[in-house]
Formats: C-alpha cells, structure tokens, sequence
C-alpha cells in the first residue's frame, strides 16, 4: 500500500492468519470459542481483531477488565463479554448498561455485587471461577471440593446474579513436564461438578477450562468451550510447539532504514561504544528502537533483522526511536522496508529468549507511535 511509505515503525497484522487460527481452534475442538483479547488484543489491537473475529463467528469474548470490555462494546462488538478480572460492585451500573458478564471471585465479592445491583432491581450474568491450583483468584476448588460447590449454590440463590457459566485456569498447561499438575487441576474441577450434581445443582451452564495450551495439549479440558487466547495471533505458548496444529503468524513489526553508512574498520556504533566494527561494513540505521517496542536488551546479543529478503545482523546498542544494522553485502538504500521480527522475520520465541522474556508479552508492549495496519 502507498500509505505504508510514510510510516516510521508500524506493525503489519493479517486477517487471514487470526482466521485461519480461529477457524483450526473449532475445526479441532468442537466446542464454541471464547476469543480472549485482553491487553489490546495481546498488543494486536483489541477493536479491530474483535471484529475481525465477531465477523468470524467467534462465541464470545473475554477480557481482563471493565475499560477493556467497554472500549470492544464501542467499537460495536456484541457477543458476550466476560471480564475475568475483579471489577469493583461499584461499577454494577456500567456492567448492566454495556450488557457485560462478570466473573466470581468468591462468595464474598457476590454479595457486594449483588448488593451494588439491588436498587436496579436488574439482574446481571455472570460466570464462577473455580481455584483449582493456580492459588490466584477463584472460589477454592483445591481443598474441598463439596464446599466449593455448595458456595456455587449460595451464589446461584443470589436474587441479582445470574450463573451462566463455571470455569478455571490451568497453571501449567503449557508444560509437558507438569501434566500431572493439570490433571490434579482438571480433577479438582470436575469433583466440584460431582458435588454439584450431588447437590441437586441442574442449571444448563458453560464450561470452559481450556486456554490455549489446553487447546493445543489437554483434550479432556474442552468441555463445551474454550477460551483461544495468544494462538489467535499465532502464537505457541512459552515456546511450546506442536506438529498437529500449523498456526499462521500474524504480526510483524516493521520499520524504514533511514540512512545507509560506509564504515571503515575500528568504527564504533551508537551508545556506549559496545560495538566496533573489525572491518569495513555497511551500517542501516533504521527507525526503530525500544519506544517502539523493539527490545534494548536485544543489543549485540545477535538479533536479526530482514532487509532486502537477507537476515542483517542487529549492531551497537538498541536506541529509543533507532536501531543499527549490519546490511555488508547487501544493496540495502534509504527507504527500505526492515522486518524486525514477526511473521517474515526473527521469530518472536527467538526475541523472547534472547530477552528472557516471552513471546507474547513484546507484542503486548507495543507502543501507541507503531501504527498497525490490518493486511
């Protein structure tokens, strides 16, 4: 597109790749698909995946907090929202107003809720949250599992909340070596639906307790839905791979080189001097540095980007808005376009190692200054 000429740093997101992904997560599970894009859509743009994935079919969404769940209601999403985090009963007013659904911390946080909802005389959906061993928020589901359901119970008889919906998270999902640990998990939540059914509890309600590593490596989690959170994008979670799933990437970050130098030998580049070229080379300077979400920590630790269809070595220390390349051998000019990782470029699972990071937290630090455009 003409347009992209003039942009400094900006991130390229396919369509077609978050299709492909939401379409393989239903081919594969059966089950309806709660699209989680919380953080900006994991820094993909969280308006305009919603659409994309509304458009799709998606079942519903799910999000961290209130100012999220508002913002995709204003973008004109109208599936369900289910905002997983706490949000205070003093907010019930904007809950209702935007058709929202909230989760259950514990039979405490229900009360006031329901409290905060009696003056409406409205009710309020919401879905439970079962701690079946991430020890963070949830009714407790580890330790005895009938009084965790008899607290579902309590907050089912809640006259201004209504139950639509159980769940959990898996605290290792993602590792292989702990299978175990999410076995014990999913044991746990499904003693709480044992003593629920015990208990004479009938209501038709979702189940979901498969984010996107269950989906990938845990089948018996998928209940009647799963929750597709960083896959949507591409994404393997904390690197782990799988031959059965061919997940497209979706975004790569990209950027212009501003300025080709000839260098002679025994020159340094950029802050710090920690670079100095051992022979004549080829330096880009290209328009992108940590403010635009690419790494400082990336300095001289051998990263790479693409310019010219060549892998060019990353030289000298990463700057706020600039970043040097090593394109010797190329015929790299002013105006090229430089891939800095992404789909086309170094894989994001190679930045997050060479930061000790992981792969979805350096998109969701994507700036406001990187434009992202929709391919």
């Amino acid at each position: 597109m003409e347009e992209f000429k003039r942009y400094r740093a900006w991130a390229e997101i396919s369509r077609a790749a978050i299709l492909h992904n939401l379409a393989l997560v239903r081919e594969r599970t059966g089950a309806k698909v709660m699209c989680v894009i919380k953080g900006n859509a994991h820094g993909h743009g969280a308006a305009a995946c919603g659409r994309i994935l509304e458009e799709a079919g998606a079942d519903a969404f799910a999000v961290a907090c209130l100012p999220e769940a508002i913002e995709l209601r204003e973008a004109g999403i109208r599936r369900p929202i289910l905002i997983l985090g706490w949000t205070h009963p003093d907010s019930a007013e904007e809950l209702l107003r935007y058709g929202l659904t909230q989760s259950i911390l514990d039979e405490k946080y229900a009360r006031e809720l329901d409290a905060a909802l009696a003056e409406s005389g409205k009710k309020l959906p919401v879905h439970i949250k079962l701690d079946t061993g991430m020890t963070r928020t949830g009714v407790d589901a580890q330790h005895d599992p009938r009084a965790a359901a008899e607290t579902v119970l309590h907050i089912d008889a809640l006259p201004h909340l209504v139950v639509r919906g159980l769940f959990t998270h898996f605290a290792a999902s993602d590792m292989p070596e702990k299978d175990a640990y999410t076995a014990w998990q999913l044991d746990n939540y499904k003693a709480v639906l044992a003593a629920l059914k015990e208990l004479g509890f009938e209501k038709d309600v979702l189940h979901h307790t498969g984010n996107s590593a269950a989906i990938l490596h845990h089948p018996d989690s998928w209940f009647d839905m799963v929750r597709a959170g960083i896959m949507l994008y591409g994404l393997y979670p904390t690197d782990l791979d799988t031959a059965d799933y061919h997940l497209e990437r979706a975004l790569a970050l990209m950027a212009r080189v501003a300025q080709v130098r000839e260098i002679p030998a025994g020159t340094s580049v950029s802050y710090g001097c920690t670079f100095t070229s051992e022979k004549p080379m080829r330096v880009a300077v290209v328009t992108a540095g940590y403010a635009d979400s690419y790494p400082r920590l990336l300095s001289n630790r051998g990263a790479w980007a693409v310019i010219r269809g060549q892998k060019c070595p990353q030289i000298g220390r990463v700057c706020m808005d600039m970043t040097m390349f090593d394109v010797s051998g190329t015929e790299a000019e002013e105006g090229d376009e430089a891939i800095l990782y992404g789909r086309g470029g170094m894989p994001l699972e190679e930045v997050a190692r060479l930061t000790g990071s992981n792969n979805i937290e350096q998109t969701c630090l994507l700036t406001q200054r990187v434009t992202k455009i929709y391919v």
